[in-house]
């Protein structure tokens, strides 16, 4: 993990619609069974005001064929059918050394999902962070935006500066895991993660000294994943600083490390983020 930023960037803050309450992120790394996304379904639907992304990620990417197994396409439209639920499709970068078409194939992959599957953006992981490859991640976005476009005829093209009506509830989420070297992904990514790590990482000087250097615009871009929290008081802390202190986008806590189960204190962690308080139900 890299101990600093190059310089602080200076990103336009969102919208009022965008400055709505923090959404919460879910790396869905688990395959269907008959209850296996029931965690998060029943989430979803008891708190119809909390905004879900949720990436999907069938094969470490969408898959070779055109479509999931019947258990994922099934799963998918019972999730798909919750209107706060908005999937992201999963595509990994290798941290720049995997190369640009193979990335936009898998975007297309996604793309042909639609309408069945409703895609509503694209989740970069391993995203290099260096500011040599700020380019390479840009023509990426552009690449995205441009194949869920009306037309899809410029897969290759940076973004314009205007957004089809196709795309304009399309976003791109960049997982860089650290903190970015250079500010231009902050201001090609729709978001990006600064931080996936441990829950006990997040009080770290790295990590404290990189988030003053971010103005209010770049917070607003951020999310935080953070993983093997320890309890119900860790959970409230983090979020507190997450969404109060800091006022990033988005956010996932969980006790477990890999994403592949939901935590004893899945429940009382949506309750919190959806407005119940901090006395609702916690993790055990």
């Amino acid at each position: 993990m890299n101990s600093s930023n190059s310089s602080a960037p200076t990103t336009p803050a969102p919208g009022p619609e965008e400055a709505a309450r923090p959404f919460i992120l879910v790396p869905l790394y688990i395959y269907p069974t008959a209850d296996s996304w029931s965690p998060l379904i029943s989430a979803a639907t008891r708190h119809p005001n909390q905004t879900f992304y949720v990436v999907v990620n069938p094969a470490n990417g969408p898959g070779p064929t055109p479509l999931p197994d019947g258990n994922y396409t099934a799963a998918l439209a019972a999730l798909s059918a919750l209107a706060n639920a908005k999937l992201l499709g999963y595509v990994h970068c290798s941290y720049g050394q995997r190369p640009a078409p193979e990335i936009i194939a898998d975007i297309g992959i996604y793309r042909s999902w639609v309408p069945s599957i409703p895609i509503s953006g694209i989740f970069f992981d391993e995203s290099p962070s260096d500011e040599e490859h700020v380019d390479y991640m840009t023509n990426l976005y552009g690449a995205a935006r441009s194949i869920f476009s009306a037309d899809a005829t410029a897969a290759m093209e940076p973004a314009s500066s205007s957004t089809s009506a196709s795309t304009s509830n399309f976003i791109t989420v960049n997982n860089h895991g650290i903190f970015p070297h250079s500010a231009g992904y902050f201001d090609a990514a729709d978001y990006l993660v600064p931080f996936e790590n441990r829950a006990d990482e997040w009080a770290g000087e790295y990590v404290q000294v990189n988030l003053a250097r971010l103005d209010e615009g770049a917070r607003r871009k951020s999310v935080v994943i953070a993983h093997s929290v320890q309890g119900w008081d860790d959970y409230v802390k983090i979020l507190d600083e997450v969404v109060e202190k800091w006022g990033f986008g988005g956010h996932f806590l969980t006790g477990v490390e890999n994403y592949d189960g939901w935590c004893g204190g899945w429940e009382g962690y949506v309750k919190l983020c959806a407005g119940a308080g901090k006395d609702c139900e916690g993790a055990r």
